[in-house]
């Protein structure tokens, strides 16, 4: 009988906890239940952005407009393989890319035409051809100064060939080998002084060069830690370091300067054209701009025009907006190699 009795026990305590694991599987089920944001529509973006930014901003816009967000990473080298596809097959919505894959798109018809609702937030210099994309943000090619050498001779090194040709300091830039997000800025200068031209200033850098970073970011690390007096680096990068409190000054080039891009464009065969509109208007807004800053990224926004941009000697942002065609990049970056990179001087 007391076997009995304790096998009943077992028996009441097995389902109890049997219970209330159940219960509380099911109470944890009903509160995810309730977290899960309801979704009304759903919208495809094909980006060759930094993945985990991109990320964040889909993830925001989600919580914010309760459309579901479909971030598909495709490598820069490969978006204008995607942008060719004919209408009926692009299967998606939104495209956000470099001003360059963004100008293939244009050369294969792939997007519609923007509403003037969008393209009036974005000064005119970020607008694509017919209105088929506009810019979100830029990054210019900017100097980065330790301040120790800003406060003596760096206060006069704000032009390019006063970067060339005045005084001792020691530079670092980026190998264009090493990191292909840095040959715009050869090549702008290819178009703005011409293949010779741009050989010879780049060559006239060198004695000053201490170390052709491997990546953008690299090089402007340098002149923030003291390492170099000068470096020549994104916007972004220098604001972070900027921001982060380390002894650094920016410095826009009076002469004007290159810079990248991130825009937009709508699909010609997507099939939520409204949704993707409302999405592109939303990239425009503040809100955006607070992603990125917790994101701790530091683009230039191209709802401000670029007039109202200045540097710390109020000095106003001016930018080169040219380029050369494929055949001539390739020139000159071979011409580069050669005479820069890895030129052996005889004695």
């Amino acid at each position: 009988m007391k076997r009995l009795r304790l096998l009943m026990v077992y028996i009441l305590l097995v389902v109890g906890m049997f219970s209330l694991g159940q219960w509380i599987n099911d109470l944890k089920q009903d509160q995810a239940d309730r977290l899960v944001i309801p979704t009304r529509a759903e919208i495809i973006i094909y980006t060759d952005g930094n993945p985990e930014l991109m990320t964040a901003i889909g993830q925001a816009y989600e919580k914010e407009a309760q459309v579901k967000v479909h971030v598909i990473p495709i490598p820069p080298n490969q978006m204008g393989i995607r942008l060719a596809l004919p209408e009926g097959e692009q299967q998606g919505d939104i495209v956000i890319s470099t001003k360059l894959n963004l100008g293939e798109g244009v050369e294969h018809g792939a997007f519609r035409r923007l509403p003037v609702s969008l393209t009036s937030k974005v000064d005119t210099a970020f607008h694509g051809p017919d209105e088929q994309w506009i810019g979100i943000w830029y990054d210019p090619y900017v100097f980065a100064l330790h301040n120790d050498f800003y406060s003596h001779q760096g206060k006069y090194v704000n032009t390019w060939f006063s970067l060339a040709y005045t005084g001792p300091w020691r530079v670092t830039m980026t190998d264009f080998v090493a990191d292909e997000a840095s040959i715009t800025l050869l090549n702008t200068f290819g178009a703005i002084y011409g293949l010779d031209g741009a050989i010879s200033y780049f060559d006239s850098l060198r004695p000053r060069i201490v170390q052709h970073a491997k990546a953008l970011p690299s090089a402007v690390r340098m002149s923030a830690i003291g390492d170099v007096q000068v470096s020549v680096g994104h916007y972004s990068d220098a604001k972070l370091y900027e921001v982060h409190k380390y002894p650094v000054t920016i410095l826009y080039p009076r002469e004007g300067t290159p810079y990248d891009m991130m825009g937009v464009g709508i699909l010609k065969g997507s099939s939520n054209v409204g949704e993707s509109e409302a999405f592109v208007s939303w990239l425009l807004s503040e809100r955006v701009q607070a992603v990125l800053k917790i994101e701790d990224t530091y683009y230039l926004p191209t709802i401000e025009t670029v007039k109202s941009q200045k540097d710390r000697q109020g000095n106003h942002l001016f930018l080169w907006n040219v380029g050369i065609v494929k055949e001539e990049q390739d020139k000159i970056l071979q011409e580069w190699i050669r005479q820069v990179r890895f030129r052996k001087d005889t004695p």
